[in-house]
């Protein structure tokens, strides 16, 4: 007997939004792994560190005290002062108060929560490409439409304001706007935000700014908030969370700074979905903020040394184009040479890699970058050394 679902016209918002292929490779590649094959993933986005035990003890604590029920839904008021403490003397968004920040369940509910509160059918979104895997799905669920920014390697993977202004329509309800980036880990500099803002300063769109690899960063650019700009600060939602600094990424805390009207919209679309964050985490997350950033600065130094070592040896291998990450724990480098011989696309050549050298990687095309591959350095050093090691010996194969 056929199944009802044959029958069934579902939402096109949903049925149009690809789903995650970071999190489809990294569990094909952990169910190799359990079946005895000696898998090396290098595509998942999280920290191979524990929690800072700061955290730790202060979940503990919330649970012997019995801090197991509903809390504000938009986070308990310790927290949110915290976090606008946070943004007032790191980021400059001198406006950031407790009643202009929501906690969610992490950084990805920040940013659905605010599309869906902005977006109406018709509506578009400026999205640099490469960009990361869930920012279109999130804005097709929204009802809006993606509209794609494409840079290379020639531009160090960065949106010009000329690209910008050729980008922005009547329609145009909203930017994302991501660095330190995933998947690049390219930041831009304040000079090079500067000019995006004076393009923006004239349009009435928002700009959603993702800054959740904010204190992972190298080298001389110095992490720069847009919404710290008076040009724009009325009109700009940040970003956070705990997940990529504090290693924390399976808490679910993300939290942002927003307008008053788009905050308390988004704040609706939250309390109809998953009301408050968890409890128990947002006394872990709270901790993390204010004693856990020796542990931060701990974790960054790795990340800083695993980012040269990586870097390194795939400079090695003929036909890599590699653009240096100022930021985050990515590397992203271009192989369309190599892929060019073979006859290949990236997501073949993942597929390949995995089944045959049991590598994972993400193809770039999951980011709207073809012809690129994603490595994470959220791994440890002989886990990035088999990698390379099977990366090289696959692009010899073609």
């Amino acid at each position: 007997m056929a199944e009802i679902t044959e029958h069934v016209e579902f939402s096109h918002r949903v049925t149009l939004a690809s789903e995650s292929q970071t999190l489809a490779l990294s569990g094909r590649a952990k169910v190799m792994s359990k079946e005895g094959k000696d898998v090396v993933n290098l595509c998942t986005g999280e920290p191979d560190f524990p929690t800072p035990d700061c955290a730790k003890k202060a979940a503990i604590d919330a649970l012997q005290d019995d801090f197991t029920h509903y809390t504000d839904p938009s986070g308990i008021v310790e927290l949110r002062r915290a976090v606008a403490e946070k943004f007032v003397k790191e980021n400059g968004l001198k406006n950031a108060t407790a009643e202009t920040i929501l906690i969610s369940n992490g950084a990805k509910q920040c940013i659905l929560s605010v599309l869906i509160a902005l977006c109406n059918e018709g509506d578009e979104v400026i999205i640099p490409a490469p960009y990361w895997v869930s920012y279109p799905p999130m804005v097709t669920i929204a009802g809006a439409k993606p509209v794609i920014v494409e840079t290379t390697a020639a531009s160090n993977f960065k949106m010009t304001p000329k690209q910008l202004a050729e980008a922005l329509t009547p329609q145009t309800k909203c930017v994302i706007f991501n660095s330190p980036s995933n998947p690049t880990g390219v930041m831009y500099t304040e000079q090079e935000i500067r000019a995006l803002a004076e393009v923006l300063k004239d349009h009435s769109c928002f700009v959603i700014s993702d800054e959740i690899y904010e204190k992972i960063t190298f080298g001389t650019v110095r992490h720069f908030s847009i919404g710290s700009l008076d040009v724009l600060k009325d009109r700009v939602v940040t970003v956070n969370g705990v997940s990529k600094a504090y290693a924390m990424t399976g808490w679910r805390i993300g939290f942002m700074h927003a307008p008053k009207e788009v905050l308390k919209q988004a704040a609706k679309v939250q309390g109809q979905t998953t009301s408050n964050p968890n409890s128990i985490a947002q006394k872990a997350a709270l901790a993390a903020l204010l004693y856990g950033i020796d542990e931060v600065e701990r974790m960054r130094k790795v990340f800083e040394r695993r980012r040269e070592l990586i870097s390194t040896l795939l400079k090695e291998i003929p036909g890599v184009n590699l653009v240096m990450p100022d930021g985050a724990f990515y590397v992203f480098p271009d192989i369309s040479e190599r892929l060019k011989k073979g006859d290949f696309s990236a997501t073949d050549f993942c597929e390949k890699l995995l089944v045959k050298h049991h590598l994972a990687l993400v193809p770039g095309e999951a980011f709207g970058a073809n012809g690129c591959v994603r490595f994470s350095f959220a791994a440890a050093d002989e886990m990035i050394i088999k990698g390379i090691e099977r990366f090289a010996r696959a692009l010899n194969d073609l």
